[in-house]
């Protein structure tokens, strides 16, 4: 008889189109994702796709081994509350990888939802620090801002809030695709007080 255990993956291999159903089994499972190939940042939908499963991971509490091939995409600031790599190939990027371990700790750029409000809060650069508690109708449309990707599918108020997010640097665009940087908290690791 073979030993059940014995087959048992210990990883999830990432699915870039699908980084929450691919977070959501592994957390399911118990089990690391894992991104096959080295990532190398250079703009557009690749990065996008990867940033939201380092967030997703984040948000869930799923480890995720990684291999960062470049240098850190936006300049570390921006990425630095997202889950480090655990490799790095070339100097370039072993160097941000020791900064990006550095610098990284839970709770530096997230979001939590109240019964009718948003708290952001992002904490990457002390001297930039940012705290805001969004009330309705900024909350729902918040959360439309959550679950999209695409600029063109938003509604003129979702894009006023876009734009202000985007001038508190607290999304990803590179103009047809965006991404909210704060990951949303699920679970208190960090006191719900210090929002």
């Amino acid at each position: 008889m073979t030993d059940p255990l014995a087959r048992w993956p210990e990883t999830v291999i990432a699915d870039l189109t699908k980084p929450d159903e691919t977070v959501a089994a592994a957390r399911r499972l118990g089990q690391v994702v894992t991104i096959a190939d080295p990532v190398r940042f250079g703009g557009g939908a690749d990065d996008f796709a990867v940033l939201r499963l380092l967030g997703a991971a984040m948000e869930a509490g799923v480890r995720i081994d990684w291999t960062l091939g470049s240098a850190a995409p936006h300049g570390l600031d921006g990425v630095v509350h997202l889950p480090p790599p655990a490799h790095a190939e070339g100097y370039t990027a072993k160097e941000t990888l020791a900064r990006w371990r550095e610098r990284h700790q839970v709770g530096l750029c997230s979001y939590r939802y109240g019964p009718d409000f948003v708290a952001i809060r992002d904490i990457r650069r002390a001297e930039a620090s940012f705290r805001a508690t969004l009330d309705e109708p900024h909350t729902t449309r918040f959360r439309a801002l959550a679950a999209a990707t695409h600029v063109d599918a938003l509604t003129g108020d979702e894009l006023i809030l876009l734009a202000a997010l985007r001038d508190n640097d607290l999304v990803f665009i590179d103009g047809a695709h965006f991404l909210l940087s704060p990951y949303r908290v699920r679970t208190f690791p960090i006191p719900c007080t210090t929002f």
